[in-house]
């Protein structure tokens, strides 16, 4: 009896450990990781300035809030959250569960927030998901590594569209290898109860085709959805999952347009998209806390204690204070333009067809 009691024990803690990831308050940490890094590097700041004078503090704390604002930068970042496929979030396939895919994506979508909005979330901020589509293409193995690749894509005056695409690198196989991945002439990998089959190129059998049988030449709409769904990356990697999440900003109750908050976090087009046509952004003196953007001064006025700012005025700005500037004085419309302008509507052509077709949705009964 000693002894099945000792196999039992072994046998608990094996299970405990192999589901340790579903812990209470480890989702928690997961997800706000990136916000504990810059709680910590603030904590130390203020031990490293305890001594300081007033002004001294200040000229401190503006330093450190600006190395984390991406001035100059565009709104069409991008930024990869690591995981793999764990025992407690993978299904009886052995696969990745769809119900895991939402749960990654909490932890991806919120350490874009961190690197793009710094500011808004100092002041109070949240952004809050409106809801998300996906399309599975290939399941993820379980003990699987992969990356979710996060790109803000879109907005308009409200929402905000991120895509992320879960993706696996590829490992290097001799040419002898017989991996029903690998397979040639057609040949399709297994599918599962909850996983269509997929076929050699990598796309779901369950899919709509992306090729019209029209024979109207392809538009640059439909150009840019088979390159929002392409499946495979750039560098190779095999795409397991594709999504579109719908967010906006809030402060308290009020909903802040994205233009807004873009501006104030320092984002914007860069110095020479005005006069091209070309959404790609190419450019020899990009802008930067060094060569900061036209509106920069706007935002010190507002958020900057060494020009007469406060976290109390950026607030009221946010929640409301933006309303109240003249139609023709609202610096953050200027911010974008060019390069920038035409991405975005490119991609918001798209992607609000999602938005549209679910409230269609609501309409049939």
């Amino acid at each position: 009896m000693e002894f099945l009691g000792q196999v039992l024990k072994w046998l608990l803690a094996i299970l405990l450990l192999l589901n340790i990831r579903a812990f209470p308050t480890i989702w928690h940490f997961r997800i706000f990781r990136p916000l504990i890094y810059i709680w910590a590097s603030q904590i130390f700041l203020k031990m490293r300035t305890i001594l300081m004078s007033k002004s001294a503090k200040e000229k401190a704390f503006e330093r450190w809030m600006d190395a984390l604002t991406p001035v100059g930068a565009t709104p069409f970042h991008s930024t990869v959250f690591r995981s793999w496929a764990s025992f407690d979030e993978s299904d009886y396939n052995f696969h990745l569960s769809n119900s895991s895919y939402a749960k990654a994506l909490d932890a991806a979508r919120f350490k874009l927030a961190c690197q793009l909005l710094p500011k808004f979330l100092v002041a109070g901020g949240v952004v809050p998901l409106a809801g998300t589509h996906f399309q599975f293409v290939r399941e993820i193995p379980i003990l699987a590594k992969y990356e979710v690749r996060v790109t803000l894509e879109a907005w308009d005056e409200k929402w905000i569209y991120i895509v992320c695409r879960f993706v696996s690198k590829r490992k290097v196989k001799s040419r002898k290898s017989s991996s029903p991945v690998a397979k040639k002439d057609g040949a399709e990998s297994s599918p599962s109860f909850f996983h269509a089959p997929v076929n050699s190129s990598g796309v779901s059998m369950s899919s709509t085709p992306l090729t019209s049988t029209s024979s109207f030449p392809p538009t640059d709409i439909d150009k840019l959805a088979s390159k929002l769904l392409a499946t495979e990356e750039p560098d190779g990697a095999t795409l397991h999952t594709i999504t579109v999440s719908q967010m906006c900003f809030k402060m308290g109750r009020i909903t802040v347009p994205p233009a807004v908050v873009f501006a104030v976090n320092g984002l914007c087009a860069p110095p020479t998209s005005t006069s091209s046509s070309n959404m790609d952004f190419a450019f020899d003196t990009p802008y930067s806390l060094a060569n900061p953007p036209p509106h920069w001064d706007e935002v010190n006025a507002i958020a900057s204690r060494l020009h007469g700012g406060s976290i109390k005025k950026l607030q009221a700005f946010f929640r409301g204070g933006w309303k109240d500037v003249p139609e023709g004085e609202r610096w953050w419309e200027q911010v974008m333009g060019g390069g920038v302008e035409l991405r975005r509507r490119h991609n918001l052509e798209v992607l609000d067809m999602l938005r549209k077709g679910m409230e269609g949705a609501k309409e049939i009964h």
